[in-house]
């Protein structure tokens, strides 16, 4: 696994583009990059010649640009025959700041109904709220409570209240980049293991899963039923009981749809999810690397005997 030098690459990195000269850089190259949206042959737009560039920049002083324009080469930008593009990295940089990704402290979501609650017995509404970029799923009368990472600009350029289906979108596409194996900072590779607490046994209820990625070294934490969501025999399942996967969130499971995880054995290391919906059960067996390995359909609990 990598070991990410936090101190010095966090140094490299805003060093680089922590310039006046170097943002007008980038954001001239931007401005490049976005300029032909009805381009199909891709996003790569044309190469910006030295001259062009310094004169969008506007800096009179050759040496002085070419002396900030080579530091942001080849990170943030690459040179190639007849002039300068950005990067992916450069993009992802720019892009992220024009969008408001990292600076939109004001993004808001006022008190949002969410639903009723799907707790069994429960009569309460769930309620939605953003603070610090989190948005927070509860229950006014139970314990049910959910806390999400959510940008500020998936909450301050959508209108979340009117239509809280994008927070569900969000968090399921965050969760199928995690599960095949892509950081959702550093989109780096992430490996998955099963939460040092359950690896004294077998274990039944909810399997705690914590995802590091190899390259920035953040952590995420899921449980194991993640894996299975979008598996073909899932969402047959589902389909067949008229449910779409692609409309569960994670604060309002169906009440007709349960899940169980289950710790079978550690050596080898053996999962066991079960899908319940009605009268139907799917037994999915996941091994040390989370791939399905088995899957049976049969009779629930009601029919089983």
């Amino acid at each position: 696994m990598h070991e990410p030098s936090l101190g010095a690459d966090l140094d490299e990195v805003f060093g680089v583009v922590a310039n006046e000269t170097r943002i007008a850089i980038l954001r001239a190259l931007w401005d490049e990059h976005t300029a032909n949206p009805e381009e199909v042959d891709g996003p790569r737009s044309d190469p910006v010649a030295f001259s062009t560039l310094r004169e969008r920049v506007g800096v009179a002083d050759s040496g002085q640009f070419n002396y900030h324009l080579d530091k942001l080469v080849p990170e943030f930008v690459q040179h190639r025959e007849g002039g300068y593009v950005l990067t992916h990295a450069g993009a992802q940089v720019v892009g992220a700041a024009v969008s408001g990704v990292y600076t939109d402290t004001d993004a808001d979501l006022e008190a949002a109904e969410m639903g009723a609650c799907t707790v069994s017995d429960c009569t309460g509404t769930l309620e939605a709220s953003y603070e610090d970029g989190h948005v927070t799923v509860a229950c006014d009368t139970c314990d049910l409570r959910t806390v999400m990472h959510v940008p500020p600009v998936v909450v301050g350029t959508q209108d979340v209240g009117a239509n809280p289906d994008l927070l569900q979108q969000f968090t399921l596409t965050e969760m199928q980049r995690l599960v095949r194996g892509f950081c959702n900072l550093c989109d780096g590779p992430v490996g998955a293991r099963v939460a040092d607490s359950l690896t004294d046994g077998p274990s039944e209820g909810s399997v705690a899963v914590v995802h590091v990625c190899q390259s920035c070294g953040s952590i995420s934490h899921t449980s194991a039923a993640v894996f299975v969501l979008d598996h073909p025999a899932v969402v047959s399942l589902l389909h067949d009981a008229g449910i779409d996967y692609r409309s569960i969130a994670l604060w309002q499971t169906p009440p007709e749809l349960a899940y169980e995880e289950t710790v079978r054995s550690l050596d080898p290391l053996r999962l066991e999810v079960t899908v319940t919906v009605d009268s139907e059960t799917l037994d999915i067996v996941l091994d040390d690397d989370f791939d399905v390995v088995e899957a049976r359909r049969g009779p629930g609990p009601a029919d089983g005997e």
